[in-house]
């Protein structure tokens, strides 16, 4: 519910500048429409740590309630600079996905449950994209689109309400320092021979035996805190979270630098408005399709697929450079395909290296990464297309995709290296 909203209206800034009686630049739409992820992606570590202390739950509440009350503010705005600040309480407050994604990855301890709940997650917002345009397109014609605001934020608002019910996950650092007298990254080949397991203080240690009772909280929760840090702030080859949410960066970047100039590009081959709402909607299209024939056929993708996923897309958006029609169908349904074997590698890796006591924190820093490269894609695309034209976008997809690919085999060749060297040491 809250994706409808938060996909939906950014296709209509061009319309709520006009109702403003606001400058109609190109710059100023690109800036509104990355504005809020911008700030998501600013807010994300603070509200990861917030989730981390208390509570996933109340994180999750939280982002539903900021992101109602942005849509309020956007509601009423009668200038531009009260759009603004909807826009950006919208993406302070907000953050309904990586909250999401946390409270589940607390409340899921199956890896492939998880998995399964992740992909779902991400196929609420492809629906989101392919419903969003059709419906909000269809309301434009009859209500302001500020208006049209006021309405949406009844949705984050059932969501509120409905989320009130959901199950509350205990959150104590006493408690995560207690249940283990380690803790340490999952074990995998890359980081075998990297990280020492934490010490914590135990009742016979010295550490414990020199602290006053009133001091043993705060110990602990010291300690959470450095083993909190040790796993989010390994280097990059040795920490799979950040290495998945690197990967994260470069497919938001990907499909987010093809979006904000499709229309004027797709114009360019004389289709209607309805054929390039259709054109524009295929990816998404095809993403649904697959990820509803992969649950109905339980088909597991294989760990190359994240490699093949990039593949994919560089091939898709280097068939945009085409000038025949046909092809770009073609490269639409690929480019659907592409982000289908990315998110399921992605949150199947996610999954399988799950530490729930850190989701907040790690959650939000996959999430936030993803923004940045929304961000920066919007950016550059805004900066450089003037320039190069409007064939840059799909230009600067195909690389970073492919910088993506170098990225895997690089780490894969670390992971196989430290295997190698493990086994020599040991023998």
């Amino acid at each position: 519910m809250s994706a409808f909203s938060a996909l939906g209206m950014p296709l209509f800034l061009p319309l709520m500048l006009q109702e403003l009686d606001a400058p109609l630049q190109s710059s100023w739409v690109g800036l509104l429409f990355i504005l809020p992820t911008l700030m998501t992606a600013i807010a994300a570590r603070f509200w990861g740590h917030f989730a981390d202390t208390y509570g996933r739950k109340t994180s999750l509440l939280r982002a539903e309630l900021g992101l109602a009350v942005g849509f309020l503010i956007c509601g009423f705005s009668q200038s531009l600079w009260q759009l603004i600040i909807g826009l950006s309480i919208q993406g302070l407050f907000g953050g309904t996905m990586a909250a999401s994604n946390a409270y589940l990855a607390t409340s899921i301890t199956d890896k492939d449950a998880l998995k399964q709940v992740l992909n779902f997650t991400q196929f609420s917002a492809r629906l989101a994209l392919i419903t969003a345009p059709i419906g909000l397109g269809f309301l434009v014609y009859h209500y302001e689109v500020l208006s049209l605001y006021r309405v949406l934020a009844i949705l984050p608002l059932l969501a509120f309400l409905l989320s009130c019910w959901l199950k509350k996950d205990v959150v104590s650092a006493v408690n995560v320092v207690k249940k283990a007298n380690t803790i340490e990254l999952p074990k995998t080949a890359a980081n075998t021979q990297v990280h020492r397991p934490i010490d914590i203080p135990t009742p016979t240690s010295n550490a414990y035996t020199e602290t006053t009772s009133g001091k043993k909280v705060k110990n602990y929760k010291q300690e959470a805190h450095h083993s909190v840090q040790r796993i989010t702030g390994a280097t990059f080859f040795t920490n799979p979270y950040l290495f998945l949410s690197l990967l994260q960066f470069f497919l938001a970047f990907c499909m987010v630098a093809t979006f904000p100039y499709f229309l004027p590009f797709a114009k360019t081959f004389g289709l209607s408005t309805s054929q390039i709402g259709q054109l524009y909607a295929m990816p998404h299209v095809i993403y649904l399709i697959c990820q509803l024939l992969s649950g109905r056929l339980r088909i597991r993708m294989p760990t190359s697929s994240l490699t093949l996923g990039f593949a994919v897309l560089a091939v898709a958006a280097l068939l945009h450079l085409s000038n025949y029609l046909a092809l770009i169908w073609l490269a639409r349904m690929l480019f659907g395909a592409g982000m289908f074997m990315c998110y399921q590698s992605l949150h199947a890796q996610m999954a399988s290296t799950n530490q729930s006591k850190h989701s907040g924190k790690i959650f939000s820093r996959y999430d936030a990464l993803s923004k940045w490269g929304g961000v920066l894609a919007g950016l550059s695309v805004t900066l450089f297309v003037p320039m190069f034209g409007l064939l840059f976008p799909f230009v600067i997809s195909a690389v970073m995709a492919v910088i993506a690919m170098i990225i895997i085999k690089m780490h894969q060749d670390y992971a196989t290296s430290a295997k190698n060297h493990t086994y020599s040491k040991n023998i």
